[in-house]
């Protein structure tokens, strides 16, 4: 083998190690931010579901006191 094959053997093996470690690099990459965004989705999906749950109450309150207006009103018109 000559010595120039010797030399392009040589730098194709540093092209393709370099290559596979950009693509390591990266697929490590994309797992820390897919697990970071799982993360922040579930903490998100957590806020929301509070969120609802005080929205509901609130609003069951202030269809309760609809319903008691509606009432008072219905027996106002019938005595009336």
């Amino acid at each position: 083998m000559t010595e120039l094959q010797q030399t392009f053997l040589f730098y194709t093996f540093i092209y393709f190690l370099v290559k596979g470690g950009l693509y390591v690099a990266l697929y490590m990459a994309t797992i820390i931010i897919e697990k970071d965004a799982r993360e922040r989705f579930a903490k998100l999906r957590v806020l929301l579901e509070r969120k609802r749950a005080d929205e509901a109450v609130r609003w069951a309150g202030a269809y309760q006191q609809y319903y008691r207006k509606q009432q008072t009103m219905h027996s106002l018109k019938q005595a009336g």
